[in-house]
């Protein structure tokens, strides 16, 4: 997923279908601003980090596990591609991208233009 791919009013989530939890949405306004929002759980099930609703994505931005994992990148340009790791509250694997292959695993939700989470700032 790249983040310069998106069109306006769209927005792509990720839930995890045992909880129903939205782990992670990219989505763009009808202006054409772009935003992110994130619950990361490592492989344990442990909170790494809350973006606490809809925010501007920080190009850049890298997100590891205590144990080292990449959960997720958003990379410093907006024409490579997303990378992340998604796992469940319950610590149970989702979803994986590297950029180049993705894989999604049973308890994976995916939602192409829905509810949008309440934007902060």
């Amino acid at each position: 997923m790249r983040l310069d791919a998106r069109r306006p009013g769209t927005s792509t989530t990720f839930i995890d279908s045992a909880s129903g939890e939205h782990v992670l949405q990219v989505a763009m306004d009808d202006d054409g601003s772009l935003f992110i929002a994130y619950h990361l759980y490592d492989e344990c099930g442990a909170l790494v980090a809350d973006s606490a609703g809809l925010e501007e994505p920080h190009l850049g931005l890298a997100i590891h596990s205590e144990a080292g994992m990449l959960l997720l990148n958003i990379p410093a340009d907006a024409g490579d591609h997303i990378k992340y790791r998604l796992h469940g509250s319950n610590g149970r694997l989702l979803t994986h991208s590297d950029g180049a292959r993705t894989r999604i695993y049973p308890h994976l939700q995916m939602e192409s233009v829905g509810r949008m989470w309440a934007r902060h700032g």
